[in-house]
């Protein structure tokens, strides 16, 4: 069984569980959804202008759909029979696909370059958000809809990788494997596990702790140039042994080695500070805190307290 460490595996592995997550065969079907909204849009023309007006035009709109399978059908209606077809050939289908690779893999298509990939997330992700938010999106059934559950995964990982924003309790229980219930648990519990944002989710910064420390949970690696095959000779694995995530402050130092002053790192909040010898017991330190803080010297030299807004994974040196 593959442990989806490379941006390939989980291309793959998005492809495989789309239409089959769990026991509910449609958890991430996005093409009902979109299949639904399309025929009541075309039923709505056909409504306003009458069936003979609308038949020609409404046959030609949907030939896209037609084209994959279904070229002789003589009515727009006959054509829409396809739902798979109906739902997924259609630009906004692509983005919610993309949305949820993203969303669940923390990975890119393979034909966005690298170094436009931060900004291509950012549109996608608005634009997701933007289309669930419709009117007639939001007046499907809102618990079992999949486009709104995709856009809620893409933005909660938006979230996760900029440090900045929620991740909705649905999106987190996904990304953790574990019931909404326990997430609720986690965020009113007594030693405040999760810290609780302004809108009833997860802040950024306190579920991206927590989840670092899950076993299989997918950190992003969008990030990454990915290894190619040279001549046919296999990729060398990164030993798993020698990476290791640490916090990033906003003005984007992390927390490293060559922050031990006086032979103590200083981790915590002020007036909550921990001092420890070794770096990876501070670094231990810094993944149970909600929020991640330590002390670093600023340009000028004076050491001060920075939060962590994100975490990056590096290669330990030895």
């Amino acid at each position: 069984m593959t442990d989806l460490s490379t941006a390939e595996e989980r291309r793959e592995a998005c492809i495989e569980m789309q239409f089959q997550y769990g026991d509910n065969h449609h958890y991430w079907d996005y093409a009902q959804w979109i299949a639904e909204m399309l025929i009541q849009a075309l039923e709505h023309v056909e409504g306003l202008v009458g069936e003979e007006a609308a038949a020609a035009p409404l046959r030609q709109l949907v030939q896209p759909v037609a084209d994959q399978g279904y070229p002789n059908a003589k009515t727009w209606r006959d054509v829409v029979d396809d739902v798979f077809a109906a739902g997924t050939v259609w630009p906004i289908s692509e983005r919610l696909q993309d949305a949820l690779l993203y969303g669940m893999y923390g990975v890119t298509p393979e034909k966005i370059p690298v170094e436009t990939r931060a900004e291509w997330i950012t549109g996608l992700v608005q634009e997701v958000e933007a289309f669930a938010a419709r009117s007639d999106v939001r007046a499907m059934d809102a618990d079992g809809n999949a486009i709104v559950r995709i856009a809620n995964l893409a933005s909660s990982r938006h979230a996760l990788d900029t440090g900045r924003g929620e991740v909705d309790v649905h999106s987190m229980s996904v990304l953790a494997s574990i019931s909404e219930g326990r997430v609720r648990n986690l965020l009113s519990g007594s030693e405040g596990t999760l810290e609780r944002g302004p809108k009833g989710g997860v802040v950024a910064m306190s579920a991206l702790t927590w989840l670092q420390k899950r076993k299989g949970f997918l950190s992003s690696i969008w990030a990454e140039e990915e290894q190619v095959v040279d001549r046919g000779e296999p990729n060398t694995p990164v030993d798993p042994n020698r990476v290791i995530f640490v916090p990033v402050a906003r003005d984007g130092s992390i927390f490293h080695r060559g922050l031990i002053r006086n032979g103590k790192f200083q981790v915590g909040a002020k007036g909550e500070e921990q001092d420890f010898s070794s770096f990876t017991e501070a670094l231990s330190a810094l993944n149970t805190m909600p929020v991640p803080r330590w002390r670093r010297p600023n340009e000028k030299g004076h050491w001060g307290i920075v939060s962590g807004v994100a975490w990056q994974r590096v290669e330990q040196q030895h």
